[in-house]
């Protein structure tokens, strides 16, 4: 009886050191956490000061503006960039909670597992008693437990996820098309380039598609990473809050350019970014009539029906096809001159072109007289029956 109880208080015991081992393990690694992340995030800090510093040093007069510009940069972590979007702080809250839920849960299993082993390592198997049944408590407690980290996982990553799945009404739309290589941005007024611009404090919405395999539009100090899929258009929004210039690139391996597609967001003052669409809006700034003719051909979609290397699509090729002689549906023969260019581009169904059908949609109240005659101008320099240049747009 007396050796029954020695070996119950010994057991007793033994589960007492191993409930504080497992409990000092815990605060342990709980204690671990916190001393990285003040670490990092007072060296991160100490490097935005010195950059603070040595802005004073190089532009007092431009204080201000790095003041305005960066002072939401100072709140970003050394693990994260700077929370540069209205969202960004919700989400940076919901990853640092996930974080240190499972990093405890970690630390709690880790912790038992290496209790148990120093518990019970070199006992000899005669040693070992009978196995009593399970304690339904401890069993319990761990399922309700991994339930609420699920809940909490669930909970605290919807709120930014639905947020961002409907932008607000009146948002600029940018269209995005993504290929192996390289991004094209085509803004309000028909202006595409390779590098985002967006104005700060006000909501932009995105429209993507790929050309080819599947990518993604990854813009890190936004906090957006959105899939951009073959065959199918895809939507992202954002209000950029400070003004500065931002990586953005792929997050998706699309082949072997996959390196190549990273390029920029410049985020512009309201005032600067309205300035520079009205003037990168304006297509025969600093081109030729042909130069926008060429531009046009791709911007309007003629390219989807029309090659200019003489294969035949859904319409003729514009190769050797202005100042060239054909006959038309009904029979007629015409000259496919300035005067029947003007007519295929807004009433394009009046005289087709023998062998092919009128399925063109007219482009009238569509475009201007001058982008027709830039759309003229370039056709000539693809056939031998064209005139010369005329110059300068």
């Amino acid at each position: 009886m007396a050796e029954n109880q020695a070996e119950n208080r010994s057991a007793a015991g033994s589960h007492t050191g191993a409930i504080g081992t497992i409990v000092l393990s815990a605060l342990a690694g709980v204690v671990f956490l916190v001393a990285l992340g003040l670490f990092m995030q007072g060296g991160y800090l100490a490097s935005r000061q010195l950059e603070f510093e040595a802005k004073v040093l190089e532009a007092p007069d431009e204080i201000s503006t790095f003041i305005v510009t960066g002072r939401d940069a100072l709140s970003a972590t050394a693990w994260l960039p700077v929370p540069a979007s209205a969202h960004a702080q919700a989400v940076d809250r919901s990853f640092f909670g996930i974080y240190l839920a499972t990093a405890f849960a970690l630390i709690l299993v880790v912790g038992l597992a290496v209790a148990f082993i120093l518990q019970f390592k070199g006992r000899d198997k005669s040693e070992a008693g009978q196995a009593g049944p399970p304690n339904a408590l401890l069993q319990g407690g761990f399922v309700l437990a991994a339930v609420i980290l699920a809940v909490f996982v669930i909970a605290s990553g919807f709120g930014p996820w639905l947020d961002q799945e409907i932008a607000p009404w009146g948002s600029s739309v940018i269209t995005v098309t993504a290929r192996q290589g390289d991004w094209d941005f085509t803004y309000p007024g028909g202006h595409a380039a390779d590098t985002l611009h967006v104005p700060v404090g006000r909501p932009v919405q995105l429209f993507l598609s790929s050309e080819d395999t599947e990518h993604s539009l990854l813009i890190p100090a936004l906090r957006i990473n959105q899939a951009v899929l073959p065959g199918r258009q895809t939507q992202a929004w954002f209000t950029a809050m400070v003004a500065d210039t931002f990586a953005l690139l792929s997050g998706v391996p699309g082949g072997q350019d996959h390196a190549d597609m990273r390029t920029a967001l410049v985020v512009h003052p309201g005032p600067e970014y309205d300035a520079w669409l009205a003037a990168v809006s304006d297509i025969f700034s600093g081109r030729t009539l042909e130069q926008v003719g060429e531009l046009l051909y791709t911007r309007l979609g003629c390219k989807a029906c029309h090659t200019t290397d003489g294969n035949r699509l859904v319409g003729p090729s514009f190769l050797e096809l202005f100042g060239h002689e054909f006959d038309t549906r009904q029979g007629v023969r015409i000259t496919a001159d300035a005067a029947y260019i003007r007519e295929s581009i807004l009433e394009p169904n009046v005289s087709v072109i023998a062998g092919y059908e009128p399925v063109m949609t007219p482009y009238a109240g569509r475009i201007s007289d001058r982008e027709i005659e830039a759309l003229t101008a370039w056709l000539q320099t693809l056939s031998s029956l064209g005139a010369a240049p005329e110059g300068e747009g």
